[in-house]
């Protein structure tokens, strides 16, 4: 049998608006949409790695309501194992709202709603489910202690890591160190020495060199439409992302984040995945929503 990514995370409905330019406090602005899509950190990045052919188990939970069946369509339609998703009684599926500005940028309000159910006991036995070669991905949508003890339980029985801290949540410095790579965008990366008690550097690069440093085995700082720096033993390199035209940001570094597990399952180096994941990113950015913008196996990157 292939090996598995095993996704623990978040699963919400998304409610868009377009808006001309993102209101400042106390203003208000007429918006178009109202369209309703799935979306959550973890449900988009379990997604975008069976997209690119990996074999994914998902773990979380939606609440008993009609957004449950929206939340969990594209990930049933893309053959994910939803077998270990809970549903939460009387609490609702989780909801983000977003809003997306003529230039692409995104504001997004996060209601966890089911995902907030999620225990620590559910996360620890799906881990104890992984077999030879399987990874585990994470993100910061859940319950901090159930992603700490997911982390825990997988590096204490010698599977693969994958920790993307996004949005950012404050994570024991010994679960951080236990990420291979440990995913952040530029902002998150500043969080995260915060975190371990070191200053931020001069740029990316060298904030994930000293995230390095500190002990986590390996980084990947995302910086936008620059691309990604990663941080290993062989030391800092970056990784350049193809230019192309932004019509909507929102779930890109979510692309980014299921591709470069996708890759790391199938047995390819850092670089090469996040080479990869770069693309992926880029193909997102290029059309509207979050997951209706990730790319299957096959289609041509940028």
């Amino acid at each position: 049998m292939s090996p598995t990514l095993l996704v623990v995370g978040s699963t919400n409905v998304d409610l868009f608006a377009q808006v001309r330019a993102h209101p400042a406090p106390g203003e208000t602005v007429l918006g178009t949409g109202g369209t309703r899509a799935a979306g959550g950190k973890g449900a988009n990045q379990a997604l975008a790695a069976a997209l690119q052919g990996a074999r994914v188990r998902f773990v979380g939970a939606v609440g008993d309501d009609a957004d449950a069946q929206t939340a969990l369509a594209s990930l049933r339609e893309a053959g994910v194992d939803l077998g270990a998703v809970a549903v939460a009684a009387g609490i609702p599926t989780g909801l983000a709202i977003i809003t997306v500005s003529d230039d692409g940028e995104n504001t997004i309000v996060v209601v966890p709603g089911a995902n907030a159910t999620v225990p620590p006991e559910t996360a620890e036995a799906a881990v104890a489910r992984m077999g030879e070669g399987d990874v585990l991905l994470l993100q910061g949508e859940l319950p901090r202690e159930t992603t700490q003890t997911a982390a825990r339980a997988a590096a204490s029985a010698g599977q693969r890591v994958v920790l993307n801290v996004a949005p950012w949540v404050s994570l024991a410095p010994d679960v951080l160190r236990l990420a291979d790579p440990l995913v952040l965008n530029e902002h998150e990366a500043r969080s995260a020495l915060a975190e371990l008690g070191i200053a931020a550097g001069q740029d990316s690069a060298a904030d994930a060199r000293a995230l390095h440093a500190a002990g986590v085995t390996s980084v990947v700082v995302t910086t936008g439409a620059a691309g990604a720096v990663l941080a290993t033993a062989a030391g800092v390199e970056a990784v350049a992302s193809p230019r192309v035209r932004a019509v909507d940001t929102t779930g890109a570094g979510d692309a980014f984040t299921g591709a470069l597990a996708a890759r790391l399952l199938a047995g390819a180096d850092l670089a090469e995945a996040v080479d990869h994941a770069v693309r992926v990113g880029a193909f997102a950015v290029q059309h509207a929503g979050a997951q209706p913008s990730y790319p299957a196996a096959g289609q041509e990157l940028p």
